[in-house]
């Protein structure tokens, strides 16, 4: 990683190099002059360039002198004058540079190290994305019709007890080419081709689909546009709701601002019976909008949610902070609650519950997850913030078979007999539709054939069937390989239906409630640890969760590690993961 610094000051310039070599950045060029600066830019090239603003020419610098802008990260070194700052700030966003970030003197080295993790993980996050994205009608309507829109899942937490609350749904594009696409790449292109509604409902279809299992009452979030609330569509949210086992008054619609100003007569018909039947509806990206107080007012919003613009570094921002106080002020006022998007540290969060905000939604907390790993996360609220056993209900199975097995007779004998189970069945086609199955939904137990599962050399063991046991019906002596895999579990055929299927239902309540003897040899308080730790969270997530210092957190983890005789969490994971997460 190069990075170039442009700061007149040669203190402080020495300054932020010596943090960027103490977290392990050594590439580093400084320029104590717009020349120096604008002479470096044309010679070589810079991932990350941080950038004083202290002068004119460093704000011409960032205009005129630097190429290929979308590949370039910026941080601007915010000076006393903050409009200065915010108004480079904007200028660097129009421009569309890669990222833009402020850095605030004096410099602290845990903020950059923020600042860098953050760039990192972006540049990451969807590496096999090509910079050169060129979607067209064609790419649009295959996502519909082959099935490469799929969600992930942000999690939403009380900021005054940590209770997991609800999700926020997202789409993606998952291109053969492209790779995952976030909405940014495609959203435009389907609003062009009318296709909004289309992507409604098929989100709503998923998500109430997936959310469907879950006991508790988890909130649902879904994005809206106005021309969708124009149809007539609140009979078509519950019918959808109801077919998918989905409780639709825990359904939110969300709104954003800017879409909230025209109001038809439509419009208000739809959004009085969506109330009348106790669907609720946010408005999203508050503040960014040209809506009226007074037509706000005059919505039945039951949630506002501060746009990430106004959250992002208002532990230093003066005018950030009064506009999000104002905005608390205003939901406070009109007895709704409160949600602050982009939380991202520590520092925010408690920025954010010291000042009383309601919900948090954010990468702090909690990153976008896929299906299965949301099943985990709530998996682990429920046993370490609810007390209650992590046997996992409402579990949904996934049959794969082929013309041998006589599937309506199977299917009938295990529903009477898991009634509370969500069954899906799928016959023999292609590794592709069964990816897409496991993508979309958690399923806790796959039951196969033995000889059909061989045909599915796509699908490894332990990750694209997302931890989820494995049942293998077989005539002959179990394969050695599979044998030490910890999800996979034998059926021997007994030569009767009846008698496969009483094994199958025994195997499966057995392995929803037995735990991995190494984890019940640890004490109550580090196997708590333990189901964190595993779930990914951070020392100082976990610290809060229990109500104990970062200190004790981390004795805890050196001794799970040393009990189980393993190095990392990732191991830890692997030994452990399965047993305890259903």
């Amino acid at each position: 990683m190069n990075i170039l610094i442009i700061e007149s000051d040669i203190i402080q310039s020495l300054n932020l190099q010596s943090i960027l070599f103490d977290i392990k950045i050594n590439n580093i060029t400084i320029s104590h002059t717009a020349n120096e600066a604008i002479e470096q830019l044309q010679n070589y090239h810079f991932d990350i360039i941080f950038c004083s603003i202290s002068a004119y020419d460093s704000i011409t610098i960032l205009s005129k002198y630097i190429k290929n802008k979308k590949l370039k990260n910026i941080v601007i070194i915010s000076e006393e004058n903050e409009n200065i700052s915010m108004l480079t700030y904007d200028m660097c966003n129009h421009l569309n540079y890669k990222s833009v970030d402020l850095l605030y003197k004096p410099f602290n080295i845990n903020i950059v190290k923020k600042i860098i993790d953050k760039i990192i993980n972006e540049s990451n996050e969807f590496k096999s994305i090509k910079n050169d994205i060129s979607l067209t009608n064609i790419d649009i309507l295959r996502a519909f019709s082959e099935n490469w829109i799929f969600l992930v899942y942000q999690p939403q937490f009380d900021f005054r007890n940590g209770d997991l609350l609800g999700v926020e749904t997202l789409s993606r594009i998952r291109h053969p080419v492209y790779g995952d696409l976030k909405p940014d790449k495609f959203l435009p292109l389907i609003k062009d081709m009318g296709l909004m509604l289309h992507l409604f409902n098929l989100v709503l279809d998923k998500a109430t689909s997936a959310l469907g299992i879950f006991a508790t009452n988890i909130k649902l979030s879904i994005n809206i546009c106005q021309n969708i609330l124009q149809e007539d569509i609140c009979d078509f949210i519950i019918d959808v709701c109801r077919k998918n086992n989905f409780t639709y008054s825990n359904l939110i619609l969300e709104l954003t601002e800017e879409q909230a100003y025209n109001r038809t007569p439509n419009l208000l018909a739809n959004l009085a019976r969506l109330e009348l039947n106790n669907i609720k509806l946010s408005i999203d990206d508050f503040g960014t909008g040209y809506a009226s107080l007074d037509q706000l007012i005059n919505f039945p919003f039951s949630e506002l949610k501060i746009d990430r613009k106004f959250i992002s570094g208002i532990c230093h921002d003066y005018k950030r902070q009064q506009m999000t106080k104002l905005s608390l002020f205003l939901a406070q006022s009109l007895g709704i609650n409160c949600v602050a998007e982009g939380v991202e540290d520590k520092e925010t969060w408690e920025y954010l519950r010291e000042l009383g905000v309601d919900i948090c939604q954010g990468y702090y907390t909690g990153k976008p997850l896929p299906i299965y790993e949301f099943k985990e996360l709530y998996n682990l609220f429920i046993e370490t913030k609810k007390n209650k056993p992590l046997v996992y209900k409402n579990a949904t199975i996934l049959i794969l078979v082929n013309k041998s097995l006589s599937i309506s007779a199977f299917e009938r004998l295990l529903s009477k007999e898991l009634d509370d189970y969500t069954i899906i069945t799928e016959s023999y086609t292609d590794t592709e539709t069964i990816n897409n199955i496991l993508r979309d939904y958690a399923i806790s137990f796959i039951i196969s054939e033995y000889i059909l599962f061989e045909k599915f050399k796509n699908i490894k063991f332990d990750t694209d069937i997302n931890n989820a046991s494995l049942l293998l019906l077989t005539d002959k002596k179990f394969d050695d390989n599979l044998k030490i895999k910890s999800n996979v579990i034998p059926i021997i055929r007994s030569g009767t239906l009846q008698e496969d299927v009483r094994n199958i239902i025994h195997n499966i309540k057995q392995n929803q409630t037995l735990l991995n003897p190494i984890y019940e040899s640890l004490s109550k308080q580090e196997q708590a640890v333990t189901k964190l730790l595993i779930a990914g969270f951070t020392n100082k997530y976990i610290a809060r969760e229990l109500n104990l210092n970062e200190k004790t957190i981390s004795t805890y983890k050196k001794r799970v590690l040393n009990k189980l005789n393993v190095n990392s969490t990732v191991e830890l994971y692997q030994v452990l993961g399965h047993s305890i997460v259903k």
